[in-house]
């Protein structure tokens, strides 16, 4: 997946790449984690955000550069059926450039 805005910086920059594992029914990402959901409300857009922690009504994530992150703050909490996984690498610049 390709990092297209500034929502995580300085964790994640815009034109990283990640590699996201999906997660299953019987998997769940560990709070702190970075997680890609589907946008609550548009349904083609992904969010890549931090697992702050799990309400009863879905996860609490937020970006790690709040004042450019469109997150639980805004959107309520994410329903956990939104999730489609959690990130587990980065690849390097150079390695990322090769991969399109």
């Amino acid at each position: 997946m390709r990092i297209e805005g500034r929502s995580m910086q300085p964790t994640l920059e815009p034109g990283d790449r990640v590699l996201v594992r999906r997660l299953g029914r019987k998997l769940s990402p560990s709070l702190g984690s970075v997680v890609v959901t589907w946008h609550p409300q548009r349904s083609k857009l992904r969010l890549i955000k931090r697992l702050k922690s799990v309400e009863e009504t879905g996860l609490w994530l937020l970006g790690d550069n709040p004042t450019e992150s469109t997150d639980s703050r805004q959107l309520g909490a994410v329903p956990t059926n939104l999730l489609i996984g959690e990130v587990v690498g980065r690849l390097p610049r150079g390695e990322s450039e090769q991969g399109r």
